[in-house]
């Protein structure tokens, strides 16, 4: 059970680790992983942060494309529309906008990515241990990791969303 306890504990320490991080460099894309889309096709504030960030660092010309992965939602509007309408309302050129609406999970959007170009990975902190794992699985891989800032709050939900990733975590690194 001590094991079982430290386990836990040193997961979502790891996990935590990602909340603070340092500059990250120049990289071909920005992949923004999709998040929940709420009724009537608004971004969840995850969803928004998630794209305000990698949007951000297009502008600042850390990347030269942006590549927004998801699903579709409960709510008739898929996560990479929505995205995709952000990224219209801020100015970005539709040239520079990838489209990935295979991304059913976070394994299945490092999957979909093209090992010959480097990579962005935009999300929040707390998904950022999980994606970082993954995606050093994926060989040849070339990624750093980015999270976004909290336009409005942290999530009320935040700890269920730690909890989650620590079972998530666990599950791919036993192979899932």
């Amino acid at each position: 059970m001590f094991v079982v306890v430290l386990a836990g504990m040193g997961t979502v320490a790891y996990i935590v680790s990602f909340y603070v991080q340092g500059d990250t460099t120049t990289r071909d894309c920005a992949v923004v992983f999709g998040a929940a889309v709420w009724p009537g096709g608004e971004a969840s504030p995850a969803l928004r942060d998630r794209t305000y960030a990698g949007i951000d660092a297009y502008e600042r010309g850390q990347v030269n494309c942006l590549v927004f992965s998801g699903s579709d939602s409960a709510y008739n509007k898929h996560e990479v529309d929505v995205m995709l309408d952000i990224a219209y309302k801020r100015g970005v050129a539709p040239d520079d906008i990838e489209l990935d609406y295979k991304g059913s999970n976070t394994k299945q959007t490092i999957l979909n990515l093209d090992t010959s170009r480097s990579y962005l990975l935009v999300s929040n902190d707390f998904h950022l241990a999980r994606i970082s794992l993954l995606a050093t699985q994926r060989e040849g891989l070339d990624f750093e990791v980015m999270g976004s800032d909290y336009l409005q709050r942290r999530y009320t939900r935040e700890p269920f969303f730690i909890l989650r990733e620590a079972a998530a975590f666990w599950y791919y690194v036993l192979g899932g």
